[in-house]
């Protein structure tokens, strides 16, 4: 078995028709492995993701989990797979408290909710504290300082 947990080969991918972001990029992720991904503004690393994650249109190319080709799979379809995408802005729904957000990350399996939040209330108390608290009514700094 080989330990390659993403593999993704010359990928051609873009937003418009015909106006490609990228043209032929490879990325390998083994097993254990923390990979960055780093380059300037506008080089596609953004995209990059997005192709991956099924946010993007790839025009060619292809993309294997674990050995099994996701190329041009929807986000939704992934997500069953263990892959998720947690942008950097602040994207929450307002409406909703903490622990109903939190709530959302195990949609699929909703038993394990509990067991979950109690193990990270253990390591961030404030979090805790909060956790009946409408998300919307926090800044990005506030929520960084409740989870220090």
């Amino acid at each position: 078995m080989s330990d390659l947990v993403l593999d993704a080969r010359d990928l051609v991918a873009g937003y418009i028709p015909e106006v490609n972001i990228l043209n032929g990029c490879d990325l390998e992720v083994r097993a254990g492995e923390f990979v960055g991904i780093i380059g300037p503004n506008g080089a596609g690393k953004s995209t990059f993701l997005k192709a991956v994650l099924g946010l993007c249109k790839v025009r060619s190319g292809r993309i294997t989990l674990n050995g099994d080709d996701i190329t041009g799979r929807k986000a939704h379809e992934l997500v069953p797979l263990g892959v998720g995408y947690v942008p950097q802005t602040k994207n929450v729904f307002p409406t909703l408290t903490v622990k109903e957000n939190l709530e959302m990350g195990c949609f699929l399996k909703p038993s394990v909710f509990k067991q979950r939040f109690e193990y990270v209330a253990s390591m961030f108390p404030k979090l805790a504290e909060r956790a009946a608290q409408r998300a919307g009514l926090e800044s990005i700094p506030a929520i960084v300082r409740a989870a220090a």
